[in-house]
């Protein structure tokens, strides 16, 4: 029988719940993006949305100021864990809602390409990121709710918490690449400014 787990031992992850889990965080995320933007798109005037809104209070650096908003929204989004993976679905519905108006806003005050192309470079980064930590806090739920052949024969909770170390290190991926995506938005605000 083929084995469809990432890492092996009593953490596995299977391939399975994480496809089901990252497919189902990827179509609502974009859903509510494009619902959101076709909205509020050529509506919105003033300020450019969130995506012009100040980081934190000026005494904090803005790499820390990018690093704890990020990392904050990664773990409320991991927090599905705890929810059977509700926290998880309504905060990556609602950060799509976010990503989607203030792209909208800032396309009516700059113009959509001139928007994405002041985000691009570290959208591609804390995005996927963002994703990640949604989809691990739902792996639990997707195995219990989808099992595979390994787990299937498991009880409900022990089905339920066998993918939890799997989707731990997937959260530690997902803070690693917030830390990176933080350096690198920080070195491109930074270099606007002088």
């Amino acid at each position: 029988m083929p084995d469809d787990s990432v890492m092996s031992g009593r953490g596995r992850l299977d391939v399975r719940s994480l496809g089901i889990a990252g497919a189902g965080v990827l179509v609502l995320f974009i859903a509510a993006v494009l619902i959101s933007y076709s909205t509020l798109s050529g509506r919105v005037a003033g300020g450019g949305g969130s995506l012009a809104a100040p980081l934190g209070d000026p005494d904090t650096p803005l790499f820390l100021a990018i690093l704890l908003r990020n990392a904050a929204v990664a773990l409320g989004l991991f927090a599905g864990v705890l929810t059977a993976g509700l926290g998880s679905l309504i905060g990556i519905a609602f950060l799509g809602f976010l990503v989607g108006a203030s792209t909208a806003a800032a396309a009516t005050e700059i113009g959509l390409t001139a928007a994405l192309a002041s985000v691009i470079g570290y959208a591609i980064i804390e995005l996927p990121a963002l994703l990640l930590a949604a989809a691990a806090g739902l792996v639990p739920a997707s195995a219990l709710l989808f099992p595979s052949r390994r787990l299937g024969e498991l009880r409900p909770l022990a089905r339920y918490l066998a993918p939890l170390p799997g989707s731990l290190l997937l959260l530690a991926i997902a803070l690693v690449l917030i830390v990176v995506g933080a350096g690198v938005e920080t070195a491109i605000i930074s270099s606007r400014r002088i």
